[in-house]
């Protein structure tokens, strides 16, 4: 009979092959990265991680740029609107010497340093906390004219004198526009007509108008306090008297041409308007839309007409009906 070989040296030599796999894993785990894995494949969660924290961060500064851009985009064209300018500035002025001193507290405890200033994100988040009366763009516009220097910094100690320098400037600007407009002669250029190009003569457009709240009061029923000829009107200060004039006669329905404009109630030449002349040059100044200068005239006319008894009978104008 055959005799069967041994497994011994079979056995023998697989024992040391493990033993030698796993001194292998031993000096493989020790000079391994803390990074990998223990299999010593090398882990690309981390890198892969921080790859997107970086594209984050790209996409959210770019985000912020491009809103940023579109901010001052819409900032710069709010500026060249002069009449919501200069309304927004007036109104802006007012509420800031109104709650300076409730803002310079608040923004006191905001500044950690005591520098008296404040960034610009911790302004708007102290308007927006004070319910100031503007929007997202009229805020961003109200930063950069406080931040007289352009540094990117607000002082909230200057907060009572408000926009005050601002509203000077515009009134030096105004000054310089009409003094150019007396001494320089411009050709004006009109737009043409699409069909026949004919030029278009468009109304003359004061650029920085300034408003005038004008009481008007018939002398001969002054003491009537509801006589219907007593009217009130917001004009501009450029408007002349003669336009003055053609608004009551249109407001009344005055059939006369002999209608004149006084300062006071006295009837004489000394108070009489020149009806060439414009209220600016009588010196009546006016102000801003939403503060404008009031001012009380007084008219009279004289009738054209001698036939008619009802027509003449002008007295009857504000009595009360007793029936």
């Amino acid at each position: 009979m055959k005799k069967k070989k041994s497994t011994k040296k079979k056995s023998s030599s697989k024992s040391e092959q493990s033993l030698k796999s796993v001194t292998e894993d031993k000096v493989d785990a020790r000079s391994a990265d803390p990074s990998t894995l223990i299999s010593g494949v090398p882990s690309t969660s981390a890198g892969s991680g921080k790859k997107r924290q970086k594209k984050g961060q790209k996409l959210r500064s770019s985000r912020s740029v491009k809103a940023l851009e579109k901010l001052e985009f819409q900032t710069e064209k709010l500026k060249l609107d002069d009449i919501y300018y200069d309304s927004l500035i007036n109104h802006m002025h007012q509420w800031l010497q109104e709650k300076s001193m409730v803002a310079k507290e608040m923004f006191k405890c905001m500044d950690s340093q005591g520098e008296g200033v404040v960034s610009y994100d911790e302004f708007k988040a102290g308007m927006l906390h004070l319910d100031a009366p503007v929007n997202k763009v009229e805020l961003h516009l109200l930063c950069k004219l406080l931040d007289r220097d352009s540094i990117g910094e607000i002082n909230y100690t200057e907060l009572q004198q408000g926009l005050e320098y601002l509203r000077e400037a515009r009134e030096v600007d105004r000054q310089r526009l009409r003094d150019g407009r007396l001494l320089l002669a411009t050709e004006r250029k009109f737009p043409s007509c699409p069909c026949c190009k004919m030029s278009i003569v468009e109304p003359w457009k004061e650029t920085l108008p300034k408003y005038l709240l004008v009481e008007l009061r018939s002398i001969t029923f002054d003491k009537f306090r509801n006589y219907p000829g007593h009217l009130q009107l917001l004009v501009h200060s450029h408007l002349s008297v003669l336009g003055l004039i053609q608004l009551i006669t249109a407001e009344t329905e005055i059939s006369s041409s002999k209608l004149a404009i006084f300062r006071d109630k006295s009837w004489g030449v000394e108070s009489l308007l020149q009806p060439s002349l414009t209220l600016e040059e009588c010196g009546f100044l006016g102000e801003s839309r939403d503060s404008p200068e009031e001012v009380t005239l007084f008219y009279d006319y004289s009738v054209e007409f001698r036939d008619c008894p009802v027509l003449l009978c002008d007295h009857y104008f504000g009595q009360k009906n007793n029936n």
